[in-house]
C-alpha cells in the first residue's frame, strides 16, 4: 500500500512538469512548422523555442529551417522568445493584435554585441506586449542586419535595433505599428515603410549614414522637424510622405471556419500608413490554403511542382532546401509563390537557367524565399517580359539571394536577379555575393558573379534594396522610369588588383555600385548608402553611382562612406565626376550629395 502511494505521488509530480520537448507539429505542414495554441503549456512553448534557438544560434550556414506559428491568443506567459538564423515567427490572426507575446530578442552570435552578421530571420503579424522602457532586457530587441524583415507587427515595448553598443548594419521595417519609441543609435542604415510611429525614435539617435522613412505616420506628439529631409544641412534622414505604389506581402492566417487561409493585400497607390487596423485585416483577397495551394515539402521534384502550377495551384514551400533540376515556370496570372520558414530554392546541377522563371503575366507574387547558388546557373530568379502591368503588377517581396558561402566548391551566376517585366514592385531584397562562409566557398575565383541585379523592364519600383560584393556592377538598370527608394551596398571586399577591377573595356577604374544605362532617359534614385570595403588598399573606383546626365535623371541623398583600411583606396566621386568622395581619405569618412537634377 505504501509503495502504491509513493508511485502515485511521483506520477502526479511528473505529470505537473511541462513537457520539455512537446510535439507542436501539424501534419498538414510537416515537421519543421511548429503551431502553438493558447491552450498549450506556456513553459513547453518557451522550451521549444529555446531549443530551436540553441540549435541554430551560431549556424549561419545551416541546412535547418523552421516556422513558428502562433494561433490567435495570449502567449505572454511563454516569456522571452529568441529568434535565431533561419526561423520565421508569425501570428495566425487576422490582425497582429490577435496574437500577443511578451518579448522577442535576436541575440548575436558574434562577440561584443556585434550584429553585423545577424541575418536570415523574420517576424510577422503579432503583438509584443509589455512596458515601454529603455532597459536593455525589457526592450523588444530586433537587433539585426540584412535579410531580417519585421512586418505587420504591433509593439507596446520599446523597439531597439541594436545589441548593447555593438555594430549593426540593418535593416527593414514595413506595415508596423509601434506605440513605444523605435530605433537605435548606431545602425549604419535603416529603411522604414508605411509604419505608424506613435513616439518616433524617442531617445534614440540616428548617428550613422542613411535612414529612410517612407509613407510613415507619426504620433501627435512627435517632433516632425526631425522627420524631414536634412541632407542639405549635413544630415542623414530622408522623409518621403508617400509610397507611390505598393502591395504588402501575402501572409498566412486562420479564418473563422478554423481553416488556414492566405491573405493577399490589395494594391495601394500614394500609400500612407498601415494596410490594416486594430480590428480589420485590411483590403485584399482571402484564399483558402488547402483548396488553392500546393504545399511543397522537401523531396518534391521540380517536375511535380510544375505540374501543380499548370493545374492552377499557388505554391507554399515548407521549411527546407529545394534543389530544382528544372526551373519552376510561373505563367498563370495572379499566381502566388511563397515560402514558410526560410524555404530555400536552388537551381540544380542540371539546371543552368534559374530556380524560378516568371513569364509576362499580371499580378504574380513571389515572396519569402531564399535563392541560393549551390551550382552554376545564368540566374537565380528571372522575371521576364516587357508588357505594361500597371493595374496588376508583379510583387517580389522579402527575396534574398546568395552566391557562395554554403558549399565548399566553385560556383558561378551571371546575374542573381533579372527583372525584365514592366511595373514590377520589389519590396525588400538582399542580393549577396558571399564575403564569408564555409571553408572553400568564397574567393575572387571561387564564387564568381558579375552582377547582382539587372533591370531591363520599364516602370520598375524597388523599396529597400540591399546589394553587395558583386564583381562588376552591383545593380545595372537599363529600363525606363525606374525608381529605387533606399539602397545599401558594399563593394567587393576581395578585388585582387586595380587591373582586375576595371570597367568600360578596361578604361575606367572600378565598377559603379549603381549603374544606370547610357540610353536611359528617366530614372529616380533616393536614399543611398554605398560603402567602400577594399582589402586591397590600392584600388580606386571612379564613382559609386554612374548615370547619364540628362533632364529625366533625378538623384536624392546619395552618400559614400569608407570602411576600408587606410591607404589610397575608395571612390573617386559620389556620382559621375560630381563631389570628390572617399579615395585616399581616412576610414569612416562620409561624403554625400543632397540632390542632382541634370
Amino acid at each position: 500500500m505504501k509503495l502504491r502511494t509513493v508511485l502515485l505521488f511521483f506520477i502526479s509530480v511528473f505529470a505537473s512538469f511541462p513537457k520539455a520537448y512537446a510535439d507542436f507539429t501539424d501534419p498538414l505542414f510537416g515537421p519543421n512548422v511548429h503551431v502553438y495554441k493558447p491552450t498549450d503549456n506556456m513553459d513547453s512553448i518557451h522550451a521549444d523555442v529555446e531549443r530551436i534557438h540553441e540549435r541554430l544560434f551560431k549556424q549561419d550556414f545551416s541546412r535547418e529551417r523552421y516556422a513558428l506559428l502562433f494561433m490567435p491568443g495570449d502567449y505572454r506567459e511563454a516569456g522571452l522568445l529568441k529568434i535565431p538564423f533561419y526561423v520565421h515567427a508569425a501570428g495566425l490572426g487576422r490582425t497582429p493584435l490577435e496574437v500577443q507575446v511578451s518579448n522577442i530578442h535576436t541575440p548575436p552570435h558574434l562577440p561584443d554585441g556585434n550584429c553585423t552578421c545577424t541575418f536570415w530571420r523574420s517576424v510577422e503579424n503579432l503583438s509584443v506586449i509589455g512596458k515601454a522602457t529603455y532597459d536593455e532586457e525589457e526592450t523588444f530587441k530586433w537587433s539585426v542586419s540584412q535579410a531580417a524583415p519585421i512586418r505587420r507587427v504591433y509593439s507596446e515595448r520599446t523597439v531597439r535595433h541594436q545589441w548593447l553598443k555593438g555594430w549593426v548594419s540593418g535593416g527593414f521595417t514595413a506595415d508596423c505599428w509601434f506605440v513605444a519609441p523605435a530605433g537605435s543609435d548606431h545602425q549604419q542604415q535603416w529603411y522604414t515603410r508605411n509604419t505608424r510611429l506613435e513616439q518616433g525614435r524617442g531617445e534614440f539617435k540616428e548617428m550613422k549614414y542613411n535612414y529612410v522613412f517612407q509613407g510613415v505616420e507619426l504620433g501627435d506628439d512627435v517632433d516632425r522637424s526631425t522627420y524631414t529631409d536634412n541632407w542639405d544641412k549635413g544630415g542623414n534622414v530622408t522623409f518621403l510622405p508617400q509610397t507611390p505604389v505598393i502591395r504588402e506581402k501575402p501572409f498566412l492566417f486562420v479564418g473563422d471556419d478554423g481553416r488556414y487561409k492566405v491573405f493577399r493585400p490589395a494594391l495601394r497607390r500614394d500609400a500612407v500608413g498601415l494596410s490594416w487596423s486594430k480590428d480589420r485585416i485590411g483590403d485584399g483577397d482571402v484564399i483558402d490554403l488547402q483548396e488553392a495551394f500546393f504545399l511543397v515539402k522537401p523531396g518534391t521534384s521540380a517536375s511535380d511542382i510544375n505540374c501543380q502550377l499548370s493545374e492552377g495551384k499557388h505554391l507554399m514551400f515548407m521549411p527546407g532546401i529545394f534543389i530544382l533540376d528544372e526551373p519552376l515556370r510561373i505563367s498563370r496570372p495572379g499566381t502566388i509563390v511563397m515560402g514558410l520558414g526560410w524555404s530555400t530554392v536552388v537551381p540544380g546541377e542540371t539546371n543552368p537557367e534559374a530556380a524560378i522563371i516568371v513569364e509576362d503575366v499580371d499580378g504574380v507574387s513571389v515572396c519569402s524565399l531564399l535563392f541560393d547558388a549551390h551550382f552554376s546557373s545564368r540566374a537565380l530568379l528571372s522575371v521576364r517580359g516587357g508588357k505594361r502591368h500597371y493595374n496588376n503588377p508583379t510583387l517580389l517581396a522579402d527575396l534574398f539571394f546568395r552566391v557562395g558561402g554554403f558549399r565548399s566548391s566553385p560556383v558561378h551566376v551571371d546575374c542573381a536577379l533579372e527583372i525584365g517585366q514592366s511595373d514590377v514592385i520589389g519590396d525588400h531584397f538582399w542580393i549577396w555575393r558571399a564575403d564569408h562562409g564555409v571553408r572553400g566557398s568564397v574567393g575572387w575565383n571561387v564564387n564568381t558573379a558579375p552582377v547582382g541585379l539587372h533591370v531591363t523592364g520599364d516602370y520598375v519600383t524597388i523599396y529597400g534594396l540591399f546589394n553587395e560584393h558583386f564583381q562588376e556592377y552591383q545593380a545595372l538598370w537599363e529600363g525606363e522610369y525606374g525608381r529605387t527608394f533606399f539602397y545599401q551596398c558594399e563593394t567587393p571586399y576581395d578585388a585582387p588588383s586595380q587591373d582586375a577591377y576595371m570597367s568600360h573595356g578596361g578604361t575606367v577604374q572600378g565598377f559603379a555600385a549603381y549603374k544606370v544605362g547610357d540610353k536611359v532617359r528617366h530614372h529616380e534614385a533616393t536614399g543611398f548608402g554605398i560603402y567602400d570595403v577594399l582589402f586591397n588598399s590600392k584600388i580606386r573606383i571612379e564613382s559609386s553611382v554612374e548615370v547619364p546626365e540628362r533632364k529625366g535623371i533625378k538623384l536624392r541623398h546619395i552618400c559614400n562612406n569608407s570602411l576600408s583600411n587606410p591607404g589610397p583606396r575608395g571612390f573617386g566621386y559620389v556620382v559621375n565626376k560630381h563631389t570628390p568622395s572617399t579615395y585616399n581619405t581616412f576610414r569612416d569618412n562620409r561624403t554625400y550629395i543632397d540632390r542632382i537634377d541634370f
